[in-house]
């Protein structure tokens, strides 16, 4: 057998420990730990993951802890489990315990359930999401996220001639976000 790849991720540095998941995949014979805090709602932006994908070769494990450090969705875990078997690879996930190599539908079934139960869960946790932020509302206690442009920056290039185009370049901000920062 190849090579153990470990997958970690957290969504968020407050009151979770990488280190923890980290040192158990080591445990597991992980001899690669590829470490990410972020969002699992989506494959978009996960560096870390495609960085371990990207590094299987055939005959090596990717290893996740759990269903839901790979993702919060059926079909996100099953593109995951896709994309490890077209490198004719295997993707573990030690709980439940899961192996799947491609040849044995009651993996994929596996796959299916919790990746279900990654996308109800998800559902939940934006639902309170949305309750919270309404009575935040309520209470006049809502601010909105914090705004990441810096609106007199933008206005402050447009003054010195700089086109909407460029000032999004060069602030790295997306144009649409210059041309209301403008009008602000």
């Amino acid at each position: 057998m190849g090579k153990t790849l470990g997958y970690a991720r957290i969504s968020t540095n407050e009151g979770q420990d990488i280190q923890s998941q980290k040192a158990r995949l080591e445990d597991l014979g992980a001899v690669v730990v590829f470490c990410e805090t972020g969002n699992g709602s989506s494959l978009n932006g996960r560096d870390q993951l495609e960085a371990a994908l990207r590094l299987l070769e055939p005959g090596d494990e990717l290893l996740a802890l759990h269903p839901d450090r790979l993702a919060r969705d059926t079909g996100d875990l099953l593109t995951i489990a896709k994309r490890v078997i077209e490198k004719q690879a295997v993707l573990r996930i030690n709980d439940p315990a899961i192996v799947f190599d491609g040849s044995d539908i009651m993996g994929e079934v596996l796959l299916t359930v919790f990746g279900l139960v990654g996308s109800v869960e998800k559902h939940f946790i934006k639902a309170r999401q949305r309750r919270g932020i309404e009575a935040a509302k309520l209470r006049n206690a809502y601010k909105g996220r914090p705004a990441t442009i810096d609106f007199n920056r933008v206005k402050e290039l447009h003054a010195e001639g700089m086109r909407p185009t460029d000032i999004a370049r060069e602030m790295k901000i997306g144009r649409a976000s210059v041309y209301r920062a403008l009008a602000a």
